[in-house]
C-alpha cells in the first residue's frame, strides 16, 4: 500500500460518504432570475472535507492514532471496500445517499482488524435499466461496454478553457447544470429520492452576472463577490460559457 509521506506507518485507510444534495445559485439577468445547479462534485469540497476529517481525528485521536487525508481515486476505492456500487452511468452510488453524496479519504495507522476489499461490483437496478443510456446527450453511456466515453461526457466537455467545443455551444438544450452534468442521475430510479433535497445557494446581481458572462479575472471581482464564489471549488473559470447556455435554454424553453 503506498502510503502518504507524512504518515509512513499508516495501517489503514478510511473512507468516508457524506450526503451532498444539489445547490441551487441564482442569477439576474436583464430583469429575470435564472437558476443554476451545481453537482455535489463541484461544491463546498474543502468545507465538508475538513468536517468529517475534524469528526475522524476527534475519534481516533483520543485513542491515540493519527489521521491523514488520502490523495486516492476515490470512486474505485469506495466500490472496492464495499461502501459503494457503480451505476451503468460509472457514477459511484452510497446506500442511503444514491449519487448525491461526496466521498473523501484518509490514512490512520490505526489497525484494521476485517478485511474487507472485494471486485468492483454494478448495482443490481442497473441489469435492466437503460434510462441513463437512453437519456445521455453526447452518447457517452454505450451498451457495448461498461465504461463509459469519458471524452464524450458532457461534465468533462464543460471544464474546458476558454470555452467548450463549438458543437457542444450549438445545443443549449443539452445544459442542466453551471458546471458538469445530471442529466443521467435526474433520470435514475435509485437517486430518485434525492432529487428534491436541493440547497439554496448565493445569488448574483445583475451587475455580477454581467461580470460573470464578460470573464473578468476572479481577482477583480469585489471581495464580496469573490466570497460567494468560493463555494464552487474551483469552478469560476469555467462558469462564463456554462452560464450563458443555461440562461439561452431557460430563455428559448419561456418562449415556446
Amino acid at each position: 500500500m503506498k502510503t502518504n509521506e507524512n504518515l509512513p506507518e499508516a495501517k489503514t485507510i478510511v473512507v468516508v460518504a457524506m450526503p451532498q444534495p444539489i445547490t441551487r445559485l441564482s442569477f439576474e439577468w436583464q430583469g429575470i432570475t435564472y437558476p443554476a445547479d451545481i453537482p455535489p462534485d463541484y461544491f463546498a469540497k474543502t468545507s465538508n472535507e475538513s468536517r468529517a476529517e475534524g469528526i475522524l481525528t476527534s475519534v481516533l485521536e483520543t485513542a491515540g492514532y493519527k489521521v491523514v487525508k488520502a490523495h486516492l481515486a476515490l470512486k474505485t476505492l469506495a466500490v472496492r471496500s464495499g461502501l459503494a456500487r457503480y451505476g451503468r452511468n460509472n457514477i459511484s452510488y452510497v446506500p442511503g445517499m444514491g449519487s448525491f453524496c461526496r466521498l473523501v479519504a484518509y490514512y490512520t495507522d490505526c489497525p484494521c482488524e476485517e478485511e474487507d476489499w472485494q471486485e468492483s461490483k454494478a448495482m443490481e437496478a442497473c441489469e435492466n435499466c437503460s434510462l441513463c443510456r437512453e437519456n445521455c446527450s453526447t452518447g457517452s453511456i454505450t451498451a457495448d461496454r461498461f465504461l463509459i466515453h469519458a471524452e464524450n461526457c458532457l461534465g468533462s466537455l464543460t471544464e474546458r478553457e476558454p470555452d467548450f467545443p463549438y458543437w457542444v455551444q450549438l445545443q443549449p438544450d443539452w445544459h442542466n447544470a453551471l458546471i458538469g452534468c445530471m442529466r443521467c442521475q435526474f433520470v435514475c430510479p435509485v437517486d430518485r429520492p434525492y432529487l428534491r433535497k436541493i440547497v439554496a445557494g448565493p445569488s448574483f446581481s445583475e451587475e455580477e452576472t454581467g461580470l460573470i458572462l464578460n470573464k473578468t479575472p476572479l481577482e477583480k471581482l469585489s471581495p464580496e463577490t469573490q466570497q460567494k464564489l468560493k463555494i464552487s471549488d474551483g469552478v469560476y473559470p469555467f462558469m462564463a460559457p456554462n452560464l450563458s447556455a443555461l440562461i439561452e435554454k431557460q430563455r428559448l424553453a419561456a418562449q415556446r
